[in-house]
């Protein structure tokens, strides 16, 4: 199955979209990786769900990206590719392709650079003052005023510290009431989601999140070896 591609025109400069992207893969768990001479972002070794890989290329204010996951054998030994459609693996797919479209997201938004107008004269598009009447002559330009930074907004995964403060609260009393398998399954993605929020600004609810999700899950695990010992006794 052929990957995801896309490829837009931005118009950021490229270390602007260098800053957005890295700043996002990182966030998300995200390490660079050289796969078959192609470098790459992978995140994952397949030991629950797919790898997925997001393959960058910019320049001149344009984007090509692509995103694929591959058919883990064992964790670390994957086979072919699957791209992001299909029912086969709709889940991690999904995954990925929310995770894209964010990015895709952070490299489109408007920033006040993009809203100068054609033409307008180069202090005003990189944001510099206009020296004040009577300033001294030959005084150089960058020690009367500096450019003023861009401010761009960059990923900020509360929803994740969101979704581990519920799956931490969930999975106590799952595991302790209800299924240990169940609580133990609801605790690692409480603590797979609180590992990326408390990249956020909600890093106070991700690690609670993330806390009681490893509570959680140690229930689950000790009802669970309990449940296997009560039967084969």
């Amino acid at each position: 199955m052929s990957r995801f591609i896309a490829e837009f025109a931005c118009n950021k400069p490229d270390d602007m979209i260098k800053f957005i992207s890295e700043d996002f893969f990182l966030k998300e768990g995200f390490e660079v990786a050289n796969v078959k001479g192609e470098i790459v972002w992978k995140k994952g070794v397949g030991m629950m769900t797919a790898p997925q890989f997001v393959k960058l290329v910019y320049g001149g204010g344009k984007v090509h990206i692509e995103a694929w996951l591959k058919y883990a054998i064992l964790p670390g030994v994957y086979a072919g590719e699957m791209g992001l459609d299909g029912f086969m693996g709709a889940l991690p797919k999904a995954n990925l392709k929310k995770r894209v479209d964010t990015l895709i997201g952070l490299l489109n938004q408007v920033t006040p650079a993009d809203a100068v107008p054609q033409g307008a004269p180069a202090a005003a598009v990189q944001g510099a003052v206009v020296p004040p009447a009577g300033a001294p002559q030959g005084v150089p330009q960058a020690a009367v005023a500096q450019p003023a930074p861009v401010p761009v907004a960059v990923h900020n995964p509360t929803s994740k510290a969101v979704l581990a403060l519920v799956m931490g609260i969930l999975s106590i009393p799952v595991s302790w009431y209800f299924s240990a398998l169940l609580g133990i399954v609801l605790g690692i993605v409480g603590i797979t989601a609180g590992i990326t929020g408390i990249k956020s600004t909600s890093k106070v609810m991700a690690i609670f999140g993330l806390v009681l999700s490893v509570i959680g899950a140690a229930l689950g695990a000790v009802g669970w070896i309990l449940n296997i010992v009560l039967l084969a006794a």
